[in-house]
């Protein structure tokens, strides 16, 4: 399947590629720099290389050029004029773009986020609450601490401690989460969204007038 879904959300866009297609029929649509070919033979995984040549194809899709994108020495993708985040699950490929700092994460929904629970979470589910919901809610927290750890700059970030969502309803689109840090705690918006046994969130810091994603 080609491109699935563009989204804007305020000044946020996100766009969504199924990669369905083999290595080689993403790779006639494109045409790669020398450097993207070098890195694109770097990735042993098949499925890590279809990765790879879906998101060129998204950024095609924004109007940029594939080689707008490059990485941070701690493998952080940017882009000279706006900002970008980038996840992937399964055959789902995502991109985020903003003019503000931006993380994206999508996570399949499955039993095994309840063993993860420990892990990466204080926050703990009613006892009346099923087990799917239960699965969809942790799913959620565990998006919006991935997205927020990919938003952040700041350095030595603990997952568990550090990326907090204070106030947490399982499976409201909308919440607030706090990066705390010695360095100062930050304030974020998030916005997740659920389909087809999926969860992603999309998050982006509070802005001084109040705005919302």
């Amino acid at each position: 399947m080609p491109f699935f879904q563009q989204l804007h959300i305020a000044d946020t866009h996100v766009y969504t590629w199924q990669v369905t297609e083999t290595k080689a029929q993403l790779s006639s649509a494109l045409t790669l720099s020398q450097g993207e070919q070098e890195r694109l033979m770097t990735l042993h995984s098949e499925k890590k290389q279809r990765e790879f040549l879906a998101i060129r194809h998204l950024l095609q899709e924004a109007q940029l050029p594939t080689t707008a994108l490059y990485y941070t020495p701690e493998g952080k993708p940017q882009l000279e004029e706006q900002y970008i985040s980038i996840t992937h699950s399964h055959d789902f490929v995502m991109i985020a773009l903003s003019p503000r700092p931006i993380g994206i994460d999508i996570e399949r929904c499955t039993p095994r986020i309840l063993r993860l629970v420990p892990r990466f979470t204080p926050w703990q589910a009613p006892s009346d609450m099923d087990e799917l919901t239960q699965i969809q809610a942790y799913t959620q927290l565990w998006t919006i601490k991935e997205a927020l750890y990919k938003v952040t700059d700041l350095p030595s970030v603990r997952f568990y401690e550090d990326l907090q969502v204070p106030h947490f309803e399982p499976l409201a689109p909308r919440q607030q989460a706090l990066i705390t840090h010695p360095e100062g705690d930050k304030a974020y918006n998030t916005r997740s969204f659920f389909w087809e046994g999926y969860v992603w969130t999309v998050v982006v810091p509070l802005t001084p007038e109040g705005g919302r994603v």
